[in-house]
């Protein structure tokens, strides 16, 4: 049994569950190193991937030793009573298992209580090692690729999603993935999100953040045919895979000189951004860091935005790894203490809504135990284009 699997059996030990099954894609990969369609039946005596498609391609990936043909839920049981297994408390992703597959694992295990295994299995994902690191930062550098473009092809009469599609094929040529994993069942990747002039405004309403209006009401975020004007602020969020991992990164573009109220925006922006990074360290707290960009942003940017008028969403960052909305969310809803080895996208949101405005500067991040190492690194400054 490898390492993170042994992990997981002493968390579950400690939470009371005898066996976990898990079912979801991005945990599987994890735990088993293959997202093949399988199961992967976890007890403290042994690991068992059952798959269900491409046997042959994922006994070559897996990093589990028993990795066997699929016989269904009903085989899985099968299994645990051969192990002396015949009840107990089983974990499962009740997170996001939809409800026909629960009812047939009441059906399949009638002697089992289910539980929601989801929380153990986040915690442990949300601790990256170095080698998930490493993955994060080629991530990150699909990430840069992306916004390295945006100065040499953005200009007035091309269409958000023009300027998406350069964006997105520098990221690909950059070795982009061409998707990210969301684990929020109705959540969609928008890979590149695109935001200029009254677009600015938009929330497509999976997140908290501006997202931008899209192209139709069934994909109501990122790009749409809304056509860049001179002197237009545009904000692009790249969001990009490599190696499996997630990079997230965002940077805001002026189409010629920028306004002193455009600058002024930024510079509010960065300064919150900034100040997050300079409290960053493990212990501290999702509560404090967000204060403390929150008492930036309270200031406003006199003469151009009064104290009081500039607002964030909610949040100023978010977990990052194998999916892009994982664990921990840096907000004051919930108790959160870093810890050495998680990554973060630190995602400072400043809007002006009086104004119709917003600048939004992000950048993943792994919480190291003197700080933290910035992984993005596309600058870090409000890029005047064409001038």
């Amino acid at each position: 049994m490898n390492q993170r699997l042994t992990e997981l059996c002493t968390r579950m030990a400690k939470a009371g569950m005898d066996a976990a099954l898990l079912l979801h894609p991005r945990d599987i990969l994890y735990y088993a190193g293959t997202v093949r369609p399988a199961t992967l039946l976890v007890t403290p005596q042994d690991a068992i991937l059952s798959v269900r498609r491409g046997i042959e391609y994922a006994r070559k990936e897996a990093t589990v030793d028993r990795v066997e043909p699929m016989s269904g839920l009903k085989g899985v049981a099968e299994t645990l009573a051969e192990m002396g297994l015949t009840d107990g408390v089983l974990g499962t992703e009740l997170d996001v298992i939809p409800a026909q597959i629960y009812q047939r694992l009441m059906q399949v295990f009638p002697t089992w209580n289910l539980a929601d295994v989801s929380p153990l299995v986040l915690a442990q994902r949300a601790i990256k090692d170095e080698g998930e690191i490493a993955a994060t930062r080629h991530a990150a550098e699909i990430a840069d690729a992306g916004h390295r473009i945006v100065p040499q092809v953005a200009a007035p009469g091309m269409s958000e999603l023009a300027l998406a599609t350069e964006v997105e094929a520098a990221m690909r040529r950059a070795g982009h993935e061409g998707y990210q994993s969301l684990r929020h069942p109705n959540a969609r990747g928008g890979g590149v999100l695109m935001i200029s002039g009254k677009n600015q405004t938009v929330r497509g309403g999976y997140g908290l953040v501006v997202t931008g209006s899209g192209l139709s009401p069934g994909t109501p975020y990122g790009p749409s045919r809304r056509v860049l004007q001179p002197g237009d602020l545009v904000v692009v969020d790249t969001g990009s895979t490599g190696d499996s991992y997630t990079g997230d990164e965002s940077r805001a573009y002026v189409l010629g000189r920028a306004t002193e109220q455009q600058r002024a925006l930024f510079s509010a922006t960065l300064a919150a951004q900034n100040a997050v990074f300079e409290a960053l360290r493990p212990g501290a707290t999702g509560a404090g860091l967000y204060a403390t960009a929150e008492a930036v942003v309270a200031r406003g940017a006199p003469p151009h935005f009064a104290p009081g008028s500039l607002t964030l969403p909610g949040f100023i960052g978010h977990g990052a790894g194998l999916e892009l909305d994982e664990p921990p969310v840096v907000w004051p809803r919930e108790e959160l203490y870093l810890q050495a080895g998680m990554v973060l996208a630190i995602e400072v949101e400043v809007s002006a809504p009086a104004q119709g405005m917003m600048i939004k500067l992000e950048d993943t991040i792994v919480v190291r135990p003197d700080g933290y190492e910035l992984l993005t690194g596309a600058p870090r400054e409000l890029i005047e284009i064409g001038e």
